[in-house]
């Protein structure tokens, strides 16, 4: 893509250029925005200090310069930008629009590493200008993200300090690599952000692969703002530069050549292991059943919601029946916001959404209907898979808005987490769906695919690759939403793949890295991007506190499997059920009937006589194994108690002698 790059003059902006070089894009100019009164200035968005040198940077890279002055004013500091005149977000909108008119960029190269706020605001003016924004740098790990830099020659200098650890006298002017063990020392003594992330310090690049020339600081001058006896803050004001033209003349290729840059494919790493290396077979789905549809194979169903105490709405069984798909879908969202209003909720509440379509192909017409539902700020997390029903839609939703009591030191509150920048950390999201939602102690999470982060790119490998860069997709949104969470901290899920064979490999690898996290396992017709394995997970902020519980029973020939999950409090459990039989038949009325009474009992064990806990179902049916089910007893239920239920047509589920699956939650 043709990329215009922002600039402040940092070791950041020039650091993320080459990795856009290194995806393979080009840069097409540069833009900056500079401090109005020609000095440092206190912004909550741009670095001002070194602005100097940026016209110098512009010339060693012989490209076009565009800038826009800022008065520094911050309308908006909250966790979202809406568009606000005067607020200095506005200037880079100013900039980059006369930049896209100009030269019809079509991205935008940002050194972001861990500011939220900042990222907020490039990625709203980014969507408006229909821009991609290049986030290389996000949420990288700071020591190894230094020491690249320094190994693949960025010479940047500090040209401010604002920390304890760092003296204007003593380092300013002095280059990264010179003090990359300084760093190192002060971050172990007292927790120093390496990369000065928490505004510790700030760079000027003098010199890099990308520069023609190098910029040379003839005269300077510190400038003290406080003589704070312990922590003094200073920078350095650059009075004279020059450009010193680098021999040999070398074109960019050359000047690159040799460096370990690495390409997107390249943080394709999972616990230090290249996942593009491994290789397998079966590296495409295998559709196990004919196409096509019978009616009695797709059960119907009417909608359920049912709310907890604690704000939790749990919306299920939203069946768009409707021939077209556009018009299914307008079905299913009209149902889906009615039911939100009877509960006194809207859709800016919604947390999770899970889409079961029956033609993948359709999704345009079904995504475009989401799009104008979901149209705010921070939408809710959502999975989406082809199912063979004969419905176009098949939708659940799960929705929360704070209680009337939920006062006190510490109310519960939304977080969301809806990244648009594309990085080598995990994949974007550009559209009408987060990455992750955490209300209080549980985060939901998007179904995850194996794509490639820098380049949105199924990774090479077969099912073993998927699944590795998949579940490190999972691992890092858990941790981006609190620190002390991984994917250890998984309480249930739905793992989704293509085929059956593909079912063993995936439980495998998801064993060996969780702690009793229960996975119903299903094999569905396809996946997007024509993945081969989709995980959705919702974890607990405290795992380490819920019990784990193995248990079953045998009924007319059926094993029945309980795999439960519950807290210590016991104010949230979840469960998964199987049911297995080694010879075919059919599975009568009696044993589903059982099947779901041994669920709902052990799902409610320590509360059997709460009239507070409500209770969701998913439960999956193969389509070889049911071709007609009566579910007059699961109405009849719901009709008595706080019961959801969402049935879904699968291929298979867990393995060819599994006819249904259950996956519950109950919570107070």
């Amino acid at each position: 893509m043709k990329v215009a790059a922002l600039i402040s003059g940092g070791k950041d902006s020039c650091f993320n250029m080459m990795q856009c070089i290194a995806a393979g894009h080009e840069i097409a100019a540069l833009a900056n925005i500079s401090p109005h009164n020609k000095s440092e200035l206190d912004s909550y968005m741009y670095q001002s200090v070194g602005y100097e040198a940026i016209e110098f940077i512009a010339a060693a890279m012989d490209l076009p310069l565009y800038r826009e002055t800022t008065m520094g004013l911050s309308a908006q500091l909250g966790k979202t930008y809406e568009p606000t005149t005067d607020d200095e977000v506005e200037d880079l909108f100013r900039v980059l629009s006369q930049v896209k008119e100009d030269l019809d960029i079509e991205a935008v190269s940002v050194g972001a590493i861990l500011s939220d706020y900042q990222r907020v605001r490039v990625e709203n003016v980014c969507i408006r200008l229909g821009l991609v924004p290049l986030a290389y740098l996000w949420q990288q790990d700071q020591k190894q993200l230094l020491d690249e830099m320094i190994k693949c020659e960025v010479d940047a200098i500090i040209i401010k300090v604002a920390t304890l650890g760092l003296e204007p006298n003593k380092h300013l002017g002095r280059s990264l690599s010179s003090l990359q063990a300084h760093l190192l020392s002060m971050n172990e003594k007292y927790g120093l952000n390496v990369c000065g992330e928490g505004g510790e310090y700030e760079t000027l690049t003098l010199d890099c692969p990308l520069f023609k020339s190098r910029i040379v600081i003839e005269e300077s001058e510190i400038v003290l703002n406080s003589n704070d006896p312990i922590c003094p803050v200073g920078y350095l004001r650059l009075k004279k530069l020059s450009l010193e033209v680098k021999l040999p003349n070398l074109d960019l290729q050359r000047r690159l050549s040799g460096l370990p840059l690495k390409d997107s494919d390249g943080y394709i790493t999972d616990y230090g292991v290249e996942a593009s290396d491994f290789s397998d077979d079966d590296d495409k789905s295998v559709k196990s059943i004919e196409d096509g549809c019978v009616s009695s194979e797709t059960l119907e169903q009417e909608a359920r919601a049912v709310k907890s105490a604690d704000g939790w709405l749990w919306i299920s069984g939203i069946q768009g029946r409707a021939p077209d798909f556009r018009e299914a879908m307008q079905e299913a969202t009209r149902t889906l916001k009615s039911i939100l209003t009877q509960h006194s909720q809207s859709v800016r509440d919604v947390c999770s959404v899970v889409l079961y379509v029956s033609d993948m192909s359709r999704y345009g017409e079904i995504n475009q209907v989401y799009c104008e539902m979901f149209n705010h700020v921070n939408p809710p997390s959502r999975a989406c898979v082809e199912v063979q029903s004969c419905f176009p839609v098949i939708l659940a939703a799960l929705s929360w808005s704070a209680p009337a009591n939920n006062s006190g030191d510490f109310p519960v509150e939304r977080h969301t987490m809806h990244v648009q920048s594309r990085s080598h950390w995990a994949p974007s999201n550009i559209g009408p769906y987060s990455q992750a939602v955490r209300v209080g102690e549980l985060i939901h999470l998007a179904g995850q695919i194996a794509l490639i982060p820098g380049n949105l790119e199924m990774v090479r490998g077969g099912i073993k690759a998927q699944c590795q860069l998949a579940l490190r997709h999972v691992g890092r949104l858990l941790k981006a939403m609190d620190p002390n969470v991984n994917l250890r901290d998984v309480v249930q899920g739905i793992c989704y793949v293509t085929d059956v064979s593909y079912v063993d490999r995936a439980r495998k690898l998801w064993e060996e890295r969780s702690n009793n996290a229960i996975v119903v396992y299903v094999v569905v017709s396809q996946l997007p991007r024509e993945a081969l394995v989709e995980w959705h997970v919702w974890a607990h902020r405290h795992n380490n506190q819920f019990e784990y519980e193995e248990t079953g029973k045998c009924f007319d020939g059926y094993s029945i499997s309980i795999y439960r999950r519950w807290n210590y409090e016991n104010d949230i459990a979840a469960i998964v059920c199987y049911v297995d039989r080694s010879e075919e038949a059919e599975l009568t009325e009696e044993v589903f009937i059982n099947t779901v009474d041994y669920t709902l009992q052990k799902l409610k064990q320590g509360h059997e006589n709460d009239a507070t806990s409500v209770y969701n179902l998913y439960i999956f049916y193969s389509r070889m194994k049911i071709h007609s089910l009566k579910v007059d007893y699961l109405r009849s239920l719901a009709e008595t108690s706080a019961l959801a239920y969402t049935l879904v047509p699968v291929t298979y589920v867990k393995s060819e002698h599994t006819y249904l699956s259950i996956c519950g939650v109950r919570n107070q």
